[in-house]
Formats: C-alpha cells, structure tokens, sequence
C-alpha cells in the first residue's frame, strides 16, 4: 500500500513539475489602449503580438510558450503607474515593455527600476531616457529604439560630412517637433554647423509662404523641417514657391509626393531634398520587407515605425530570456545587457553604458519620382 502511495505521489509530482514548465513566460506591456491616441497602442499591440506568434510556432522559449499581459495607460502617468504595478505585483511578469506616451515613460522608469524588473522601452523617443539608463541610475531601464538625439546627430553628421555650414530651422510648435527642434540645434552646434534662423509654425497656420520665404532670406546651405500636421501646407507652398535652398530633416516623402503635381516631381526640384529616418518601408529589403510583407497580410494595413520597433523588442526580450536560461527578472536584466541581436533595420542592439543600443538609420530622398535609399548612419557614441 506504501508503494502505491508513493507511485501515486510521484506521479502527481511529475504532473505538477510538466504544469509548471508548461507556463508561459509573461511579457508585461503597458501602452495606450483607450482615448484619442489608442490606435498608436494598438500598432505596438501589433508588432508585439506578430513577433509572439512567430515565436510560439517556432517552439516558444525554454519548452514554454510567450505571452503578453497588457495594461492600458491611456496616455495618462497615473494610470501608467497603476498599469505597471498591476503587472510587476499581480501579474508577476518578467519583463516590461512601454509605455509609448512620452510622460508615462518617465513615471513608471522608477517603478520598474526599484521592483528590479526590466523596463525595454521601445518606442519614446525622449533622450532624457537615454541618459537616464545604465551608468544613469537606472540599471534595469532599457531604450532600443533611436532617440531624438540618436536621430539628430545622424542628421548633422551625414549633412556636415557633405559641405553644410549652416541652417535653418522650420518645425511644428507641438512637444514632439520642439524636443527635435533642441536635438537639431544642439547636434548641429557640436558638428561644427551653424543655426542661423528658425521658424515656429502655430496651430492652424497652413498659409506657409512667408514663413519660407523667410527661411530663405536667410539664405542658409539648407532649410531642415521638422514637421508633422504642417506637412502638406509646407509642401504646397515649396512647389509654389521659387525655392532654391535644398530641404533636409525629418521628411515625409510619401505625404510630399501625395501632395506635389506630378510635374513638380518630374522637374526633379525636390531631389536635392535628404531626409532622415527611423523606418523607411518603401526602400526596405530583405528581412524588413518580409516583416512588412508579414504584417500587411495579418493586419491588413502597413506597419508604422512603432510596430517595427515593438516587434524587435519582443524579439529581444525571448532571445535574452533563453539565453539566461530562466525568466527570473534579474537574470534577464545581464542577458539584454549582453544582447548582441542584429536588428532588421540594419545595425545590432548591442548595448553601450546607457543601455541603449544604435539601430541604423537610413538617409533617403526622391530619384526619378520614387523614394530611394540615398545612405545608412549611425550614432555609436556612448
């Protein structure tokens, strides 16, 4: 009877310890899911879930399947916090990952720095963050995608490295463009490149003219925009003006060839124009065109820089957790600082003292009417 008794208590121990394994490993995720800026949560939704279901057809991580627990922040720092503590203590997650919305960021990077529970922040670009991580103070925070300085300093380098002394500034007046607009004038400074005007356009203005007009009075080597709701006027009045000065900075070329006449485009006026970008889908190869091609056909609407940049996060968070061999917290905090991944957007995600990694950046503008990849930078600096 003791044998029995004891086979029938091997065997449920064996039932436990096989449910045990069989638990998945829990990625926390706090982005915006509700409000006006919801469907910016849903995109990183998107590129994280696309990454897990690849993963858990290819086996999982350690025998165990992948998931994602998310919490809504609404783009709101309090709601944040609540988000992340909801993960760290009643979840029990191993991991975050957010939380898109810039002030949100920053709330819960002290939340998740003190439960010592990793914090990869995959798509605020604040540099703050950067600075912040690592040799900062912040030893569990993350940041793997570009900052706004990682952006800048690509940009000015690369227009330094080709006989710009100066330039002008033109930027929308929203927080986003303005924290470029510092990033702008500071990287152009440390190159060796002078300021020499910038103009603020309001909310609501659409009537640009006399804003480039005046830029161009200036007469810098070139006119760098940084603009978002103000790229079709911007556009509009560039083709109807007599502009001579060529246009860099962080353009739109799908929103400028939607706006210009085809005879605008064929005039070749604009090819001097070199933007700089994070993600540029019409010039992608390779494994990031088969990540383009993967999302459309399971979304049915193309990817944004967000999807690209949560789907790599998640990506990095398996390959950190197998190679810690476990999903304890700490341990996985060593293996991103180790991580060495390579990323589809060129580059690798080796981290440097700030735990942040240097993804390439891409240098494109407009040849024979098309948007063509014109050159690759990076920002390696510690």
């Amino acid at each position: 009877m003791r044998l029995i008794f004891i086979a029938v208590l091997s065997v449920f121990t064996l039932m436990a310890e096989a449910a045990i394994a069989a638990e998945p490993v829990r990625l926390g995720v706090t982005t915006i899911l509700s409000g006006p800026n919801a469907d910016r949560g849903q995109s990183e939704r998107n590129g994280i879930e696309l990454a897990l279901k690849h993963i858990n057809m290819n086996g999982g991580v350690l025998g165990r399947s992948v998931e994602a627990v998310y919490a809504d922040n609404a783009a709101d720092a309090t709601k944040g916090v609540e988000a992340a503590r909801q993960l760290i203590e009643k979840d029990h997650v191993s991991v975050l990952i957010g939380a898109l919305a810039t002030p949100v960021t920053r709330a819960i990077m002290p939340v998740a720095n003190a439960a010592r529970v990793p914090l990869v922040i995959d798509i605020s670009a604040g540099q703050e963050f950067v600075d912040a991580a690592g040799m900062g103070g912040f030893d569990y925070i993350f940041k793997t995608s570009p900052s706004d300085w990682d952006v800048a300093i690509g940009m000015m380098q690369w227009l330094k490295a080709h006989n710009v002394g100066t330039v002008a500034i033109l930027s929308d007046s929203d927080v986003f463009n303005q924290a470029n607009v510092a990033a702008m004038a500071k990287a152009a400074k440390e190159v060796g490149i002078k300021t020499i005007a910038t103009e603020v356009i309001p909310a609501g203005e659409v009537e640009l003219s006399a804003s480039l007009q005046r830029l161009e009075g200036a007469r810098p080597d070139r006119i760098v925009t940084l603009l978002g709701r103000s790229n079709q006027s911007f556009f509009k009045a560039y083709e109807k003006s007599a502009a001579s000065i060529p246009i860099s900075g962080r353009i739109d070329f799908n929103a400028a060839l939607n706006t210009f006449t085809p005879a605008f485009i064929n005039s070749g006026r604009f090819d001097q124009a070199i933007g700089i970008s994070v993600f540029a889908p019409a010039v992608a190869t390779g494994g990031l065109a088969a990540f383009i091609q993967n999302y459309r056909q399971q979304y049915g609407i193309a990817p944004t820089q967000r999807s690209i940049f949560a789907y790599e996060a998640a990506l990095l968070i398996v390959d950190a957790v197998r190679r810690a061999g476990n999903d304890n917290p700490a341990d996985i905090q060593k293996a991103i600082k180790s991580t060495d991944m390579a990323s589809l957007l060129g580059g690798d995600f080796t981290m440097d003292i700030h735990n942040h990694s240097h993804t390439h950046l891409q240098i494109v503008g407009l040849r024979d009417g098309k948007i063509t990849l014109i050159d690759s930078v990076t920002n390696s600096t510690p």
